[in-house]
């Protein structure tokens, strides 16, 4: 979540920012501005009342000693109780919606990043290996795979609905394969030229305060696919024992170590897990519905690494991968209004994809800024701490069809000036 301060503090800034990502400010913040004067005021009023009815008190006591009437004062008091009450609730109250608002507002652009309605607003940064020319027209994905019959989108509809593919044979193969080849490059050792990460199998269903702590409730509810066992989704409400397929492995890595403290020494902490991905695909009905573009199932690999800040991420690991592969890239900042959700500051490596000719979406980049903790907060402790730095990694982003890649970090302290920790995400 936004720091409320900054909100507070720039929110001409932050409705200009919302604006560049295509998102109407008065619909992402709503009444923020007359919640957080009414909670200021009652807080203000608290106090207030507060410190006259610690007069009252002693004015009281000191009556008494002298066997003075207290009646007047008493009464006085119990109003002033009745008052306070009555503010505290009204500032919790708007405490709560403030919450809520902070909850479902989108991370803000960086000043950096092309401003734009959709993808022809990206700007290329850099560009690895050469785009494949063909003297033929060359045929979609989807067309290929159903012809040479390792493909087939029919008989995926007829047993589960529209959204979903079988893989026959070699279909089956290359998917194994190209996990296995992902899962083999991240978990062998530097020196052997892996990236030294640690293979995780996370569960496939995981629990509403999960869901919350990566970001993904309650802003992309209609996004996830809920189990009903523990009856209807109840917004605000954050169970342990309810059950949602995961969108992606971030979900479950990422709450790993939710609620948990951990020494720096630990750093780095690095895991990769492959997993399959369940997505409802809410609001594109009519983009991308041939082809494995936007399914409600896929496979993807995740590598999320938790460092120091001061430990940048390296290009190494995306070059690698990429390169390996042999698909030419290149590496654009996108568009404000083109983000699925929230990184201030995305990069996007497109890398072609020989079976359509078209360029596929592939990594992404991104680092927060003004967020601070939600309910995946792990606290790291650094080497002689008197408090503990809080780290929250925020949500990343995937693609069904192609191998995007996150890089992001958000550091909050309580209660004074944080350490700095970073999370960064390669999902293959």
């Amino acid at each position: 979540m936004i720091d409320l301060a900054f909100v507070r503090g720039n929110l001409a800034l932050v409705e200009e920012k919302l604006r560049a990502r295509g998102v109407d400010p008065t619909t992402a913040l709503g009444d923020f501005a007359a919640v957080d004067r009414e909670r200021r005021e009652a807080i203000t009023q608290v106090e207030t009342l507060k410190a006259h009815r610690n007069k009252l008190t002693e004015e009281i006591a000191k009556l008494r000693r002298e066997g003075a009437d207290t009646t007047t004062q008493t009464e006085q008091t119990r109003t002033l109780k009745a008052r306070v009450e009555s503010l505290e609730a009204a500032a919790a109250t708007a405490d709560e919606r403030l919450h809520e608002i902070m909850q479902t507002l989108p991370n803000l652009p960086q000043d950096c990043v092309p401003v734009g309605k959709d993808e022809h607003a990206n700007r290329e940064e850099k560009v690895w290996g050469e785009q494949p020319r063909f003297d033929f027209t060359p045929k979609p994905h989807w067309e290929l795979g159903e012809a040479l019959g390792i493909l087939d989108f029919n008989r995926a509809a007829k047993i589960s609905g529209s959204r979903f593919v079988v893989h026959f044979g070699q279909g089956a193969r290359l998917e194994r394969a190209l996990a296995n080849f992902m899962l083999d490059l991240h978990t062998r050792p530097v020196e052997e030229k892996g990236h030294g990460y640690t293979e995780v199998l996370p569960p496939y269903m995981v629990n509403s305060k999960s869901l919350f702590g990566t970001g993904q409730l309650p802003k992309f509810a209609e996004d996830l696919f809920h189990c009903d066992d523990k009856g209807p989704y109840q917004p605000g409400v954050y169970q342990d024992s309810d059950h949602w397929l995961i969108p992606t492995a971030e979900v479950p890595v990422t709450n790993l170590f939710r609620d948990e403290t951990l020494d720096e020494s630990q750093l780095p902490i690095s895991y990769c897990a492959y997993t399959p991905c369940f997505r409802s695909e809410a609001g594109s009905y009519g983009k991308d519905v041939r082809g494995m573009i936007r399914q409600h199932q896929f496979q993807k690999v995740e590598a999320p690494k938790t460092q120091t800040l001061n430990t940048r991420p390296s290009p190494a690991m995306p070059k690698r991968s990429l390169k390996n592969s042999a698909f030419p890239t290149a590496a654009c900042s996108s568009a404000p209004a083109t983000w699925a959700s929230p990184p201030p500051r995305p990069t996007i490596s497109k890398s072609g994809c020989p079976v359509s000719n078209s360029t596929a979406r592939y990594p992404h980049a991104r680092t927060s800024r003004h967020s601070r903790p939600a309910a995946a907060t792990f606290a790291i402790v650094p080497q002689a701490p008197k408090n503990p730095s809080f780290f929250t990694p925020l949500t990343a982003a995937a693609s069904p069809s192609a191998a995007p890649i996150s890089q992001y970090s958000k550091t909050t302290s309580r209660p004074t000036a944080p350490s700095e920790f970073q999370t960064s995400w390669w999902s293959t």
